[in-house]
């Protein structure tokens, strides 16, 4: 399966999963001398409220807003100097143009990963108690409905692959898809 790739996008959070997700991306925007674009979304405590075209009139909603928006920049930037300080060729050979959206992390991956060359990068999220029941999977979000190849990268700790890739369905397609196999050949865990 040959596919030109010309972003590379990821979700991160801070996570281990999403630093492993990371490093993977890092190494897939290398190989496809593409953009990376790590990305980091960030809600407010409690889900977000609709944001209104102008500013509000609630100074300390605005001032918690940006107090939030800081944060995720600087946990983005951490993320991104810790993985990527240890992958020598990243300067010279990847363009890097980290964001920060306001939002779900579902949405806000697909609507960044929007073309058809781009691939989307996802590790995978802890299993916390009640995961299930919110109804939030960031990963099922965007496996339902990316547009893009998602690549979604396990760690051979957990035993499983290193990189699975789930190929774009088609425009409009609601229905969930299954991972395939990166590249056709067989799966074999991180040494």
């Amino acid at each position: 399966m040959s596919v030109l790739v010309k972003r590379v996008v990821v979700g991160v959070d801070g996570s281990p999963g999403s630093l492993l997700a990371l490093r993977r991306a890092a190494y897939e925007a290398l190989r496809h001398q593409a953009e990376l674009c790590p990305v980091l979304a960030w809600e407010l405590p409690g889900g977000d409220a609709p944001r209104p075209s102008k500013p509000t009139s609630f100074p300390a909603l605005d001032a918690l807003c940006r107090r939030y928006e800081k944060a995720a920049e600087k946990r983005l930037a951490a993320a991104c100097d810790a993985v990527l300080a240890d992958i020598p060729d990243i300067p010279d050979g990847v363009r890097l143009s980290p964001a920060v959206l306001r939002g779900q992390p579902g949405p806000a991956l697909v609507a960044c990963s929007r073309h058809d060359t781009d691939l989307l990068v996802l590790g995978v999220g802890g299993h916390r108690p009640g995961h299930r029941f919110r109804g939030r999977s960031a990963r099922r979000y965007c496996l339902k409905h990316a547009r893009c190849p998602v690549l979604i990268g396990y760690s051979a700790v957990q035993g499983s692959c290193v990189g699975q890739l789930a190929p774009p369905g088609p425009a409009g397609d609601s229905r969930g898809r299954g991972v395939g196999r990166a590249g056709g050949g067989s799966c074999a865990p991180a040494a």
